[in-house]
């Protein structure tokens, strides 16, 4: 495995960037994309009042490429701990929650009954506070059976997120999201950038097209100490940056796809969600780099 000095990685990117004149730039160019993006995603590029929340640490499948520790024990006490942190944020003068998401750790499905918890809650500031922010789900989508699909459209989910990759783009995984749709205000496909499965996200495209999925986010592999050898081992000589952390280089892949869509005018938006939109995301810059997103996210 080789490790790009950054000045080589981002010239790369910059160069594919270039050379496809129907990209949109926002956030300071961090936001590179085609189409109108998820209203989720609109909180990742400006200062604002947003969380995400991880349900727990349990998964029903195990990516080669995932960053979680697995060993990582279940937090006691979590959900009444975060209720108090939220409860004591909607005082403050400037609470404006534009979004609520529910990623990272586990698979969300798996703990359906906490989001349940919490959705009662968010629900209850609501009514308390006068603002509704837009509520997300992260899944892997082998749990978002119809019944559960329809659980969460009755707790209040706007959007639901797919990470098609995970099932290795499963006849499963496509089934509930096909259903998916008819439930929800929009539903995105976010799958990672991951080169041993090309093959399949180029199948996929048409897919998703017909099936009306709104938006596709796709991004580059995080690596890190929980990863770091599986990938070595599957891909050694696959190369890595630095960009905030430590990412997989995708070798073009997202712009290669970018490129398809526009080709063959499929009609969702496309989001290189990769480490500068990482940065803006979870550091300090979208407190200052938020001055060109008028527009950037589709209404519904």
């Amino acid at each position: 495995m080789r490790i790009l000095p950054i000045q080589e990685a981002y010239k790369r990117k910059f160069e594919r960037q270039k050379n496809i004149g129907e990209l949109e730039y926002h956030a300071a160019g961090h936001c590179v994309h085609i189409g109108k993006l998820s209203p989720g995603c609109y909180g990742c590029f400006v200062p604002s009042y947003g969380y995400n929340i991880v349900s727990g640490v349990r998964c029903n499948l195990n990516c080669l490429y995932c960053k979680s520790n697995k060993k990582e024990k279940e937090q006691k006490n979590m959900i009444g701990n975060m209720k108090l942190k939220f409860l004591h944020d909607s005082t403050m003068p400037n609470y404006n929650p534009l979004r609520f998401s529910f990623s990272g750790g586990g698979e969300p499905l798996l703990y359906i009954d906490v989001i349940t918890d919490y959705m009662s809650f968010f629900h209850s500031l609501e009514k308390y506070m006068k603002k509704k922010p837009w509520y997300y789900l992260y899944t892997n989508g082998i749990l978002a059976k119809a019944d559960i699909l329809l659980r969460l459209r009755d707790l209040g989910f706007d959007e639901i997120r797919f990470h098609l990759g995970a099932s290795n783009f499963s006849k499963a995984a496509y089934s509930n999201l096909k259903n998916a749709i008819r439930y929800f205000k929009a539903v995105t496909v976010e799958t990672p950038a991951w080169p041993l499965h090309r093959k399949k996200l180029f199948e996929m495209l048409p897919i998703i097209d017909d099936m009306g999925v709104k938006h596709l986010n796709m991004g580059e592999i995080e690596v890190n100490k929980y990863n770091l050898k599986k990938i070595s081992q599957t891909l050694p000589d696959a190369e890595i940056y630095q960009c905030l952390l430590m990412h997989l280089y995708d070798g073009g892949l997202v712009y290669d796809i970018i490129e398809e869509v526009l080709k063959r005018k499929y009609s969702y938006s496309v989001l290189d969600c990769n480490c500068f939109v990482k940065s803006i995301q979870r550091g300090p810059a979208k407190s200052v780099l938020h001055q060109d997103v008028k527009g950037l996210c589709a209404e519904y």
